[in-house]
């Protein structure tokens, strides 16, 4: 073969090699990019999770949107639905309330009824009750409150249904959720028994506490009511003036 064209195979061949090799030369480049945008990426990613603002509740609430029990929460005084389910299943709820009678404490008893109970916390974490009064007070009755415009028609933008509870389940001290008489219409609206009347209740009214110290001053509001025009408006009017919780975990 002459040594003209032995020369120009060599030269193609060699010319063939030098692409490929420039191939395999930029396939490992472009590999090796992708791989550096990769972690790069991955690393802006973490970074950015790992310094993002987080979104804080709003004053007064926890991260869950329930007002907090220290009663930091603002004053609310219209809902425009049921408000949040904020009690735990298994702790216990004990409440101390103050009034310009004296002060008293009752258990919340969810079990009863939970809707009830978790309504009643819930807005008294909203200071929903400080400052309403016992407007309906009839003696050896009950003593009802719970009202923001402290008469039998104040609500608190919502109303709700709730299990009743068992037949005889009404004492002294007991606290139940008043309601217009038809179903599916409880709201803020709340009362004591205060007397032998009251614990004759028939089962129609969700219950959801019972007075555990303090009954003389259930007792001192039972007796400045009135029994004419059912009860309203009492001889002497007490209001509540504030509302603070003890939580104790399971």
């Amino acid at each position: 073969m002459p040594s003209a064209k032995r020369a120009r195979i060599r030269a193609n061949q060699e010319r063939l090699r030098a692409e490929r090799a420039a191939r395999q030369r930029r396939t490992r480049l472009i590999r090796r990019g992708v791989i550096v945008l990769v972690i790069l990426v991955a690393l802006l990613a973490l970074i950015y999770e790992l310094t993002r603002p987080t979104a804080k509740p709003a004053k007064g609430l926890l991260a869950n949107g329930c007002p907090n029990p220290n009663g930091s929460a603002p004053k609310r005084t219209h809902f425009g639905a049921y408000p949040k389910e904020c009690l735990v299943a298994g702790d216990t709820y004990t409440a101390t309330v103050d009034t310009t009678a004296g002060t008293f404490t009752f258990r919340l008893e969810p079990n009863l009824g939970p809707k009830s109970a978790n309504a009643f916390y819930v807005l008294s974490l909203y200071h929903f009750y400080d400052g309403t009064t016992f407007f309906r007070v009839i003696p050896g009755f009950v003593i009802q409150g719970g009202s923001p415009t402290n008469t039998d028609t104040g609500s608190p933008g919502f109303a709700y249904a709730d299990k009743n509870p068992p037949a005889g389940s009404y004492r002294f001290g007991t606290l139940a959720m008043a309601n217009s008489g038809a179903p599916g219409t409880n709201g803020s609206q709340f009362f004591i028994v205060s007397g032998p009347a009251g614990e004759q209740l028939p089962p129609d009214y969700s219950v959801f506490g019972q007075v555990t110290s303090g009954l003389n001053v259930i007792t001192t509001i039972n007796d400045a009511g009135s029994a004419q025009n059912n009860g309203i408006p009492p001889k002497h009017t007490y209001r509540i003036v504030s509302i603070h919780w003890h939580i104790a975990s399971s």
